[in-house]
């Protein structure tokens, strides 16, 4: 078997010195790593192979190996290439068995692995996941930080925390010390409430006066997102129709007019002035609180939103998943079109539509299409009508609204979707919908979702899958011979769209626009020489 790879070396300056080779892995034979055991191949790098066969000795690994060296606005195209036949998923670890979680696992570094005094990139990432044995709407959970690599438990943050069980944390460096930080959710009494803590577990601060107001079942299955709002350097912590300081101090704060489950709210430059809006579902905000646009009643409060585009324009669209179907919204706030559910699915209750999208060229047109499901079907749209459904096949979620993800892990420009039901979890064929992968999971469901990352730093991505029933809490999922290609290795909040974090956990103070390029959301990117890219297609 045949696997391409890049060893690559990075300069100070961030330039890139590349030497292209085929590496070779017969049988799963190793090549010899001068002694190391632990995936470096001498670097102390994982999955960095600085030692191929027939290269020249190229030396030890620059320190900017280590560290971002990425420039968000400048995605090139990927050249890495998995073999055709390596589409061959395994199980890699499980953890958790009589656990339950309920929410999405995130990825990024919060610990010292290489034991040199700093976490960075040459760490092995680690999985953020809240889980406990029962489950519940009003419960708290525990906070377990795991060794991407193994499983291994680095520690927990314990029940004495009030963490919610159902709502989903954020992961980011908000105090300006280079590592993220875990932003969650915490139960005061009935009251859904901020907490953030340190990436070894510890109490940074706690917010204990601010959401009273709000309605509480809205509060606690929400989802946290970390952004530098109005681009001076400090991140702010978005909540629902909520702002907060990286301190946890509330900003601004605006009403629902109409409460449900599962807020997702994100932000985005809209009007390209550099600083980002707080889109909600029904509304965006200036980063001082004030109205840039509000749809309701038109559109339902009970929405999701997420950012793309899905026309020739060069601004992004609003993309909504709200209680009576799919709205897509102009940058401005006008309507496109919505509400329409082309699959058939009646909206009979809120969450039949209301559930997490994912945007990606699922077809290799170079196009991006977007995915998400309703209750009995889950699809892939390129437009508003029936005939612009890409495919659709059959689920089972009509217990609660979760959403699905993407990616291309053979690197020929189609992306696979993934999504995960009451009962199994699916990989589907990107242009066809034809089932690659089913594995058993189980869950009611709130708005929890597969995600795609390296979390072992081998240079292949994984995915990780949660339940609540039966299976382990959660599952990791490889290539069985590590050929997939290389995702980033982060993935730090439910809102998540690439350019909203930099791969070592930092905020970016200026965003670079996700639809420019990338053009996806609640997907991964490809990374090659220790940058981002786009695959293309290759036939």
């Amino acid at each position: 078997m045949t696997r391409w790879r890049h060893c690559a070396a990075l300069t100070a300056i961030s330039a890139v010195l590349l030497a292209c080779t085929e590496v070779r892995d017969v049988d799963r034979e190793p090549v010899a790593t001068s002694g190391a055991d632990d995936g470096s191949n001498g670097t102390g790098v994982p999955g960095m192979r600085f030692d191929v066969p027939g290269v020249p000795d190229i030396g030890s690994p620059p320190a900017d190996l280590c560290h971002v060296v990425d420039d968000m606005d400048a995605v090139g195209h990927c050249e890495d290439r998995a073999p055709p036949d390596s589409f061959e998923p395994d199980v890699q670890w499980t953890w958790g068995q009589g656990q339950r979680s309920w929410v999405t696992p995130l990825v990024a570094n919060l610990t010292d692995d290489n034991a040199d005094g700093a976490v960075d990139l040459c760490d092995v990432p680690d999985i953020v996941l809240i889980a406990e044995e029962e489950l519940a709407y009003g419960e708290v959970c525990r906070v377990h930080v795991l060794d991407g690599a193994s499983g291994a438990e680095h520690y927990e943050i314990g029940p004495e925390a009030g963490v919610s069980c159902t709502a989903t944390p954020a992961l980011g460096d908000i105090d300006g010390d280079g590592v993220a930080e875990i932003v969650a959710i915490w139960n005061d009494a009935g009251v859904f409430r901020v907490v953030a803590f340190a990436p070894d577990g510890s109490e940074l601060w706690r917010n204990t006066s601010d959401g009273d107001e709000d309605d509480q079942f809205a509060r606690e299955s929400g989802a946290l997102a970390l952004h530098d709002l109005d681009a001076d350097g400090d991140v702010e912590v978005v909540f629902n129709h909520e702002v907060y300081d990286h301190t946890g101090a509330l900003l601004w704060r605006h009403d629902n007019p109409d409460p449900g489950e599962l807020e997702a709210t994100t932000a985005a430059d809209l009007d390209g002035d550099g600083l980002l809006e707080v889109i909600t579902g029904h509304a965006a905000y200036r980063v001082d609180g004030s109205v840039y646009y509000e749809k309701y009643p038109t559109v339902s409060a009970k929405a999701i939103p997420q950012i793309g585009n899905l026309d020739t324009d060069p601004h992004p669209e609003v993309l909504l998943t709200t209680a009576n179907g799919i709205w897509v919204l102009e940058h401005d706030g006008t309507v496109k079109y919505g509400p329409v559910t082309p699959t058939g699915v009646a909206p009979e209750g809120y969450l039949t539509w209301q559930r997490p999208a994912t945007i990606h060229d699922f077809d290799g047109d170079l196009l991006s299409d977007f995915a998400t499901s309703s209750a009995t079907a889950y699809a892939v749209f390129q437009g508003p009508t029936q005939n612009q459904i890409l495919w659709q096949v059959t689920v089972a979620d009509l217990s609660g609204a979760a959403g699905s993800t993407a990616f291309d892990f053979l690197g020929d420009g189609i992306a696979e979707a993934m999504y995960a039901d009451e009962t199994a979890f699916r990989i589907y064929d990107g242009k066809t919908g034809a089932v690659q992968l089913e594995i058993r999971r189980g869950s009611p469901t709130i708005s929890e979702y597969p995600v795609v990352a390296d979390v072992d730093n081998d240079g292949s991505a994984e995915i990780l899958v949660v339940s609540t029933s039966g299976e382990p809490a959660l599952q990791v999922i490889r290539d069985q011979q590590d050929r997939w290609i290389q995702a980033r290795r982060i993935w730090n909040q439910h809102a998540y769209y690439v350019t909203n974090v930099r791969e070592d956990g930092t905020i970016p103070q200026h965003v670079a626009p996700s639809w420019r390029a990338l053009n996806t959301f609640r997907t991964n990117a490809q990374i090659e020489s220790g940058g981002i890219c786009m695959p293309i297609p290759t036939g």
